[in-house]
């Protein structure tokens, strides 16, 4: 497969076959050009003459720092002129086995840079052609095509991509492999840090941690990959594991697809808990479970796996256990219980008004029913629950309001006076707190209706139809709803009124 890979990867030193692949390394500090051979192991394959620069001696030729490091290679273009860069790789290729191969390229002159041209051909023996500097004639594994227009002056482009071995692969060779520079089209190309690695995954082996502060960071870096996947739904390349647990993953490289998975346990798995806030004169227990040949210290000396909390204050413990050791604290903070009293129950008559003033401390009062504030007046029979809530409890008590003391009646004037003075001007019924007005009718001395109202006010002012009536007598008719102990009862009471001008 040849390709330019536009994605970003993770090569592992360590695994590096190119040997000294960041030219950093030198028999002789290259003092001028034409010393690619001071760059041990590397060679020249054809009669050309390929550079290598050093910042351990400055030759003005470098126009730029080395990608990494200190050294780089450099290689000039030009009609019948091609420079290579060779090296025996520092073991052979296995069989079928996948590599990723990545290399930087920068140029002063990207509107000569020739693209799919420049790439890496892998082979069992040295290429080489010392007669000649013209093209070497083989087809490269590893082949730069990017577009023209991503060429920039002075800034490293990645080439890369993934290699299939057929097997005994042992050298590399870099360079312009497919076209050569038009007339007066010359051009020159530094080169660092070129890299094969093969394509593995690796979280390496089942791991044991000491206790829950342990964590381990899972690396599956793996070289040229485009997507990874976590048995969490994670997609990073790094997991930091932090519970025990199994933890798998799975790498896609466009070479092949890797898994990989990884048991991780905890041999001192406790935790004494979060801080915490407890009650004046209560005890709490802490508890770390029992471990063979687990040795157990407080901060207080004592040796047990338990302790009993008296007072506030930080309680830690160390267990050792084969050469692991686990802490764990907490601390415990002591406050006064919550305290609440509605006061006692109260039996009501009528029309009359009560004020529940709750007697409360230490702590945050509420109504259950979400009712705002703290003293509340009530008009009807119901039980009124309250709480009064801190870090240590919650307080809870209750009021029961009680109308049935006497019968609860509705009431009606029998007389009102519609004359604008302020003064008994609306005709108005009312009962007491458990009573739900739903209709008012006021009928003339015939029988007709003169007024009428099935929502609120439940009230006439004297007139009908936008004229004031007459004085004299009229008939009222009230429904209502009578409200007690959970029960509700319809009702309907009638009466005289008499209108007076």
């Amino acid at each position: 497969m040849i390709w330019l890979a536009v994605f970003l990867s993770g090569i592992a030193t360590a695994q590096n076959l190119i040997p000294n692949g960041s030219f950093e390394t030198y028999r002789n500090c290259p003092w001028q050009d034409n010393l690619l051979a001071e760059a041990t192991p590397w060679y020249n394959p054809n009669r050309a003459t390929p550079d290598f620069y050093h910042t351990c001696f400055q030759t003005g030729q470098m126009l730029l720092p080395p990608r990494s490091g200190q050294g780089a290679g450099r290689l000039f273009f030009d009609q019948g002129w091609a420079e290579y860069l060779g090296v025996r790789l520092t073991k052979p290729l296995n069989a079928n086995e996948c590599y990723y191969f990545e290399m930087y390229v920068v140029t002063d002159t990207p509107t000569k840079y020739q693209t799919e041209t420049l790439g890496a051909y892998f082979s069992a023996d040295p290429v080489t052609n010392p007669a000649s500097t013209d093209r070497l004639v083989v087809q490269p594994q590893i082949l730069d095509n990017a577009p023209q227009s991503s060429i920039t002056r002075l800034q490293w482009q990645r080439i890369a991509g993934f290699l299939t071995a057929k097997g005994g692969e042992q050298y590399v060779t870099i360079g312009s492999f497919t076209k050569t520079p038009q007339f007066l089209g010359f051009y020159y190309l530094f080169v660092d840090d070129i890299s094969l690695v093969p394509i593995k995954l690796d979280l390496g082996n089942d791991s044991t941690l000491c206790g829950r502060k342990s964590t381990l960071l899972l690396d599956a870096t793996t070289p040229g990959a485009s997507y990874y996947r976590w048995n969490d739904g994670s997609t990073k390349p790094t997991l930091l594991v932090t519970r025990p647990g199994k933890y798998s993953v799975t790498a896609v490289t466009n070479c092949k697809t890797l898994q990989d998975s990884i048991t991780v346990n905890y041999a001192l798995d406790f935790d004494l808990g979060a801080d915490t806030t407890i009650c004046n004169g209560q005890t709490l227990t802490l508890n770390v479970p029992t471990a063979a040949g687990a040795t157990y210290r407080w901060q207080d000396g004592s040796r047990q796996n338990t302790l009993t909390v008296r007072a506030e204050g930080r309680y830690d413990i160390q267990v050792t256990q084969a050469g692991c050791v686990a802490t764990d604290s907490i601390y415990v903070r002591y406050i006064r219980p919550p305290q609440l009293d509605l006061g006692p129950d109260q039996s009501l008559c009528g029309a009359q008004l009560f004020t529940i003033k709750p007697t409360l401390a230490e702590g945050k009062f509420s109504w259950l029913d979400q009712v705002p504030g703290i003293e509340r007046t009530v008009s009807s029979s119901g039980v009124y629950r309250a709480s009064v809530q801190n870090d240590c409890a919650t307080a809870l008590d209750s009021v029961y309001i009680d109308y049935e003391a006497c019968d609860c009646i509705l009431y009606a004037p029998n007389s009102f006076t519609p004359n604008g003075d302020g003064q008994n001007d609306q005709f108005l019924a009312y009962g007491c707190g458990d009573i739900t007005i739903t209709s008012l009718a006021i009928f003339n001395r015939w029988g007709e209706i003169v007024f009428q109202t099935a929502t609120e006010p439940f009230q006439w002012n004297g007139y009908y139809r936008g004229k004031a009536c007459e004085t004299g007598v009229y008939a009222w008719s009230i429904t209502y709803k009578l409200n007690q102990r959970g029960k509700i009862k319809p009702g309907q009471q009638q009466g005289s009124l008499s209108l007076i001008r």
